[in-house]
């Protein structure tokens, strides 16, 4: 299982790193901090990884998996968001049929009220969201 994981410190990896460590059914095979992506193989269900991730107090989503029947039949695609005034967040997108995409995640640092999201289909930021 591949998750992206809001690192923001070399003590934040080495909280992710800890909260994997204590988990027997989890294999840490890649931790790279400044591209916040974490690497592990494991039995164990991929939301089980990630309430160990988060438990670590970083905000983490699943950026792909591999290797299982149970895998999803589509891709698979993580956007790293920030903004002014320490705007932060993780989407994950999980193509789940040709016409259907899950979009899960969690934003912070936004002030109380109303916001809204839309999604550019090809990242193309030409006409500056209008």
């Amino acid at each position: 299982l591949e998750f992206a994981v809001q690192m923001s410190c070399q003590g934040c990896a080495d909280a992710v790193r800890a909260a994997l460590d204590a988990a027997p059914d989890v294999k840490l095979l890649e931790l790279r901090p400044q591209e916040q992506s974490v690497l592990v193989e494991t039995t164990a269900a991929a939301e089980r990884v990630r309430e160990l991730l988060e438990n670590s107090g970083c905000r983490a989503v699943l950026k792909g998996m591999g290797g299982s029947s149970e895998a999803p039949p589509g891709g698979a695609a993580v956007a790293a968001l920030g903004g002014p005034g320490g705007v932060r967040g993780l989407l994950r997108f999980l193509q789940l049929s040709p016409g259907r995409c899950l979009v899960d995640g969690a934003v912070s640092g936004l002030p109380p009220g109303p916001h809204g999201l839309h999604i550019h289909e090809f990242g193309d930021l030409s006409d500056p969201c209008n």
